[in-house]
Parts: C-alpha cells; sequence; structure tokens
C-alpha cells in the first residue's frame, strides 16, 4: 500500500511542515477495514521510515472522503530538534 500513496507536502510562515497523504479507499481496505487516527499513525510513521525521512509527525489525522473513493492523513512533521535517523545504508 505504501507504494501507492499520493504525498503533498507544505511548510507555512513559522516554518512548521505538514504533509497530506493520500490513498484510494480501495487499496486502503485490502489493509484495514476501519477508519480512525491511531491507524493513521502507524501508516505515516512507516511512510516516512519507508522514505529514510527524520520527520515527526504529529497531530495526525485521518479524513475519509466517500465520494472521491479517498483517505486522506493530515500531519505537521518535526524537524527541528531531531535527531538524524541512519537507516542502515552507512
Amino acid at each position: 500500500m505504501l507504494n501507492s500513496i499520493l504525498e503533498k507536502r507544505f511548510v507555512n510562515n513559522d516554518g512548521l511542515s505538514s504533509i497530506v497523504l493520500e490513498i484510494s479507499s480501495d487499496e486502503y481496505n485490502k489493509f484495514y477495514e476501519e477508519y480512525n487516527n491511531e491507524i493513521a499513525s502507524e501508516i505515516i510513521s512507516e511512510y516516512l521510515r519507508k522514505r529514510d525521512d527524520d520527520g515527526i509527525p504529529a497531530d495526525v489525522q485521518m479524513q475519509y472522503d466517500e465520494k472521491d473513493n479517498m483517505v486522506r492523513i493530515f500531519a505537521d512533521i518535526h524537524y527541528l530538534g531531531n535527531d538524524h535517523t541512519y537507516y542502515g545504508r552507512y
């Protein structure tokens, strides 16, 4: 499912990064039966880990749009003050 996600990123005037992940509900429902913020947190954490992204997600929220057949996960991503994580590349 992680390969089927469309990612959108934004940075506000205060330098805070935000991310929106979009997944078709058909793809999402292959793995999950319900829509909640706990699952959204798991998905975004795994998504960032897979992409070697050191950001720490906060304020994670999921939105299911039945009309568009889409699941959207919204989160703020914090980079300042994080320790750089090496994911076994070096």
